[in-house]
């Protein structure tokens, strides 16, 4: 995937090294200009030097060929005014950091897909952790819900079914198929390769194995 971190405090420049390890494209964007050299000397990734709430410096990213992006400055203000400027670009999936829990309603009210609360570990909340076939991605909504990716297999359950098939206390946010992010339509159909991204309720992870 091709991944835009917002802000290269150490947070980010973690979260960056993550998911260059991890195989992923990985662009930083940092309004420090000392901050931008070190992270460009340090980093396998591409960082540049800029505002990201300025629409040019996103632009200059190529933030309309992204797939995630992921907002981490230390601002929730900050925060809030990079994912506006983000979603007019129409991006598939954007996090944002929350560095003050009673914040996160205005950000879930904006429509921003995931938060991601600063008191939790943000390395363990991004990290893949194996349960299953099904790998957990990110933790959200206060801990309430999970999201999930989830490799299609040709015994797969929902191998050859449409995604308005899918009718479980799961929802269905996205799809990955030859590492393209595809946004979720109700007549697209799941074929064997891909990677379904689902967001589930954890009182109903049973549920979802279930179905999986």
């Amino acid at each position: 995937m091709r991944i835009i971190i917002a802000g290269g405090g150490s947070i980010g420049e973690r979260l960056g090294e993550f998911l260059v390890k991890e195989k992923h494209d990985v662009i930083i964007i940092e309004k420090d200009e000392k901050r931008a050299e070190e992270l460009g000397e340090k980093l396998d990734a591409i960082v540049l030097y800029g505002d990201a709430s300025d629409r040019k410096v996103l632009k200059d990213s190529n933030i309309e060929k992204c797939d995630v992006f992921v907002v981490m400055t230390g601002d929730d203000k900050t925060n809030l005014m990079i994912c506006e400027v983000a979603k007019t670009f129409n991006v598939p999936v954007i996090v944002s950091r929350i560095n003050d829990p009673s914040n996160e309603q205005i950000f879930t009210d904006l429509g921003i897909n995931a938060t991601i609360n600063i008191t939790a570990s943000v390395i363990l909340t991004f990290k893949k952790i194996l349960e299953g076939p099904e790998r957990r991605l990110v933790g959200i909504v206060g801990g309430d819900a999970e999201i999930f990716e989830i490799p299609v297999r040709k015994d797969s359950k929902i191998c050859g079914k449409k995604i308005e098939q899918i009718k479980n206390a799961c929802v269905v946010v996205g799809l990955v198929r030859k590492n393209k992010f595809l946004k979720p339509k109700a007549n697209m159909k799941i074929t064997e390769g891909d990677t379904v991204v689902v967001c589930c309720p954890v009182k109903d992870v049973k549920k979802l194995k279930m179905f999986f």
